[in-house]
């Protein structure tokens, strides 16, 4: 049997290597352009209004909706493709203004309102900076068959910059305010075929839109209400370094009193927050003002008994040396916890 060739130049390929070589190249472009035709659903929001729960981790959000993505050759996928969810949060109400057909695209617009959940972290509590998510899903079609996107086309013709996108210039928060928002995509992983025996697997992957709200808290009057009542306290606990020593019983209602008042400052303060397994800012801020009451409480026993030892010169040099480092104490740990938040 005579085998054929291509030549290139003087070189001689056999002819059944270069259709080797051209049928991988068909697999891979053919997967090339099967991967550029998954639909793709172009969504977007733009947020009216955001109230924040702290205590509860969660932000009830109002806001609109859109997306449109390329009609099907069969019209009755249309109704499937539009089955999206908001897997982060309860949605209360929602509502479709508008459902049409815009050149070879369907296009819907709505509004919705519902309580998103996201994970706070209050270590630098008054100083936090929290993330706000709204995640969306496609509800039953897996992301190598739809993908979910962002409607930079539409978000772009606004001439908004990128890191506002969906935030309007004239929204505020009672408490906090806005750093920026912006959108990620990816694909979730389940490790569930939720029942679904025609899967091949038991794992499903769904394409997923995550849009994430930066926001800050306004720490200045969150200090002011805490901090001036504190100083008070511990202002009344400081006076202990100039009562004479043998007044032990008016030097320890001083210091007992001001550690009351001090814990029960803290859990009204507090309140607003969750149960945490960790240290905020503001406890680290109430811990040193206890450990300043309780050297108030040291030195006024150390320096009564002292001066029943007739050692009042010593006396004399506590005191003084009280008076100095308990405010240092204060206002050096004041501001390192400030500054260790703030970064």
């Amino acid at each position: 049997m005579t085998k054929s060739y291509y030549y290139c130049g003087m070189l001689r390929i056999p002819q059944k290597l270069v259709r080797f070589i051209a049928l991988i190249l068909g697999f891979y472009a053919s997967a090339k352009v099967s991967a550029n035709e998954i639909p793709e659903i172009h969504a977007g929001y733009y947020i009216k209004s955001i109230q924040i729960n702290n205590k509860e981790e969660k932000a009830t959000i109002d806001f609109y909706f859109w997306y449109r993505f390329e009609i099907p050759s069969d019209s009755s996928l249309i109704s499937t493709l539009k089955s999206i969810e908001f897997v982060n949060g309860d949605i209360h109400s929602m509502e479709f203004f508008e459902t049409k057909t815009i050149g070879k695209e369907h296009y819907v617009q709505g509004r919705a309102k519902g309580d998103f959940r996201f994970e706070a972290d209050y270590s630098a509590y008054p100083f936090d900076k929290q993330i706000i998510p709204i995640q969306l899903e496609h509800s039953t079609i897996n992301d190598d068959k739809v993908r979910i996107v962002v409607d930079s086309t539409s978000y772009l013709m606004s001439g908004v910059e990128g890191t506002k996108w969906g935030l309007p210039g004239d929204i505020s928060l009672k408490d906090m305010i806005f750093e920026k928002a912006l959108f990620t995509t990816d694909s979730r992983l389940y490790n569930s075929n939720f029942g679904d025996l025609t899967l091949k697997n038991s794992k499903s992957k769904y394409s997923r839109m995550t849009y994430s709200i930066y926001v800050q808290r306004i720490s200045t009057p969150y200090m002011l209400k805490f901090l001036i009542p504190l100083i008070i306290i511990l202002g009344l606990a400081y006076l202990v370094f100039f009562i004479e020593a043998e007044n032990l019983d008016l030097a320890c209602g001083l210091t007992v009193t001001s550690l009351l008042a001090a814990i029960a400052f803290q859990w009204t303060v507090s309140d607003d927050l969750p149960n945490i397994g960790y240290l905020t800012c503001q406890d680290k801020i109430f811990y040193l003002g206890y450990i300043l009451i309780m050297l108030a409480m040291v030195q006024t026993v150390w320096t009564y008994h002292l001066q029943k030892n007739g050692k009042d010169s010593l006396v004399q040099k506590v005191e003084i040396g009280g008076r100095w480092l308990y405010p240092v104490i204060f206002i050096g740990g004041l501001a390192y916890f400030i500054l260790s938040s703030v970064q």
